[in-house]
């Protein structure tokens, strides 16, 4: 299971190479990514999470300029998760499949961010061929009610799952044991909480 966490430069990207994970790139105003980020695994978040949490609609000239900027610095993506609705069910799904069906259409390995509300039923079978990951967001409880149902879900379709914010030792534990192939947390390189990493990465592997 590949563990993203937070931009970062310097002495704690090179943290990030040796404990073999990633970076989520956040689509954030002043937030640019760098282009050492080509040594490690990326992914492109669209910042909803973050305008959300500070009441903002979401901004999507930011995103997309986060994106071009990842492109100028050669830097491989290995999803993007298209924009969505924090909390907003099938609203969130509708506004997904806006962009998925449009601006984003030519882009091959988009993520398709689930939110409290949403059903697996909610999916019909076009859906899946514009995605390639489901992931899961949303809330907290709503996420980890419903996580094993996504990541089954997903594997049975031929796609990969990712769960966003997982930052405890407990809750990667939790993640790898029902099969995720992903999780991301900025919490490793805000914290500096490696050791959490280390730990799961010794309980893993036994």
């Amino acid at each position: 299971m590949l563990i993203y966490t937070g931009q970062t430069t310097g002495t704690k990207l090179d943290r990030i190479e040796s404990l073999k994970m990633g970076i989520c790139i956040s689509s954030t105003p002043h937030r640019n990514p760098s282009k050492d980020f080509r040594k490690v695994p990326c992914f492109l978040d669209n910042g909803a999470f973050t305008c959300w949490t500070k009441g903002y609609p979401f901004q999507e000239e930011i995103f997309f300029k986060t994106m071009a900027d990842a492109y100028k610095h050669g830097i491989k993506l290995d999803f993007v998760v298209c924009p969505d609705i924090v909390t907003g069910g099938k609203r969130s799904l509708d506004f997904s499949l806006e962009y998925a069906s449009g601006k984003l259409k030519t882009c091959s390995n988009l993520a398709l961010a689930v939110q409290d509300g949403m059903e697996p039923r909610d999916l019909v079978k076009y859906h899946y061929d514009m995605f390639k990951y489901i992931f899961v967001g949303g809330s907290r409880e709503w996420k980890w009610k419903t996580a094993e149902s996504w990541v089954k879900l997903a594997h049975e379709r031929g796609k990969l799952c990712h769960i966003g914010r997982v930052g405890t030792l407990d809750l990667l534990k939790t993640a790898y044991s029902i099969g995720a192939d992903s999780v991301d947390s900025t919490n490793f390189t805000r914290n500096d909480s490696w050791e959490v990493v280390k730990e799961f990465n010794k309980w893993a592997s036994v």
